[in-house]
């Protein structure tokens, strides 16, 4: 279980449920496929199924892990559109006029009905933990749409969930240009061969510049010309690398050598210790990285946490 991916919240006050609660409302909204007349369905489902498939919190010390799946129709618009239009021509001719357009939504709508229940299902999962002592929740995922997707459903299931993104002090942008510029990033942290800038004019202007032998002969003129650097590649500790997002998101995680030496450390395991293993591992150096990555960014802005 190692994530590819990272958007973070931070929770603004205690976290407001126990586990024995979370798991009861959790199995209150656990995942059933869809039916005939159902576009998708989500629910939960067991994170960690090597170890139980009943068990929809999976606890490994301070971190809970959650699991959501979205079971969906597909329904392609091209399929829906040739039988519209099917059945309108078909109308159009036997009454001798032309569909208005209500009709023709009154006629989608029918269509559709008519074909949900033939149509194949995909479903996809995305997992988070949350960190009960850093007081974070963690989602595994690039998307903005399915982060916002995971972190409503769970407020729908559990009433409320008192998160924001993480805030920073200071701009991320400002200080991945200043590193860039002078080709020097902070210890222990290494500049990666990607980069992505923005103008601030209003043109929303983006260059990209990727596997270049410096980045700063690359794009310090763009810098100087008032565009900043929004996503930067780094390597942290020699162990993890991946895309820092100037709204502290971490894209394309990969682990390094090192990362899998520590992995590798247990030898031959059965695959649920090794889940084990790996989430623990996992778990405890984003837990750093984090600490890390924010500090060299200024440090977070917890103005709008309430404190215990």
């Amino acid at each position: 279980m190692l994530f590819k991916n990272a958007i973070i919240y931070r929770f603004t006050k205690a976290i407001p449920w126990p586990e024995e609660e979370l798991a009861a409302a959790l199995a209150e909204h656990s995942f059933t496929p869809c039916q005939a007349n159902d576009t998708y369905r989500l629910g939960w489902v067991a994170p960690a199924p090597l170890i139980s498939r009943d068990e929809l919190v999976y606890q490994n010390g301070r971190y809970l892990l959650l699991t959501l799946k979205k079971e969906e129709k597909i329904l392609p618009a091209s399929v829906i559109k040739e039988e519209i239009e099917e059945r309108a021509q078909e109308i159009e001719e036997r009454e001798q006029r032309k569909l208005r357009k209500k009709e023709k939504q009154e006629l989608k709508e029918q269509v559709v009905a008519v074909l949900l229940p033939k149509a194949f299902t995909r479903s996809k999962l995305v997992s988070a933990y949350i960190d009960l002592e850093d007081g974070l929740l963690v989602v595994d995922t690039s998307s903005g749409t399915k982060a916002d997707e995971f972190t409503s459903f769970l407020r729908q299931t559990m009433g409320t969930l008192p998160i924001r993104f993480v805030a920073l002090n200071e701009a991320p942008a400002v200080h991945f240009s200043n590193w860039v510029k002078t080709d020097d990033s902070p210890t222990p942290f290494i500049m990666g061969d990607h980069c992505e800038l923005r103008s601030g004019d209003g043109t929303d202007t983006v260059i990209r510049c990727k596997g270049t032998e410096s980045l700063t002969d690359a794009i310090s003129n763009h810098i100087d010309a008032g565009m900043q650097v929004t996503q930067l590649s780094l390597e942290w500790d020699d162990k993890i690398s991946f895309v820092a997002v100037d709204d502290f998101q971490l894209k394309r995680i990969k682990y390094l050598d090192t990362f899998q030496e520590k992995l590798n450390e247990g030898g031959e395991e059965e695959a649920a210790a090794r889940f084990e293993a790996d989430f623990s591992l996992m778990t405890l150096e984003f837990s750093r990285l984090f600490k890390d990555l924010t500090s060299v960014l200024g440090g977070e802005d917890m103005s709008a946490v309430v404190q215990d």
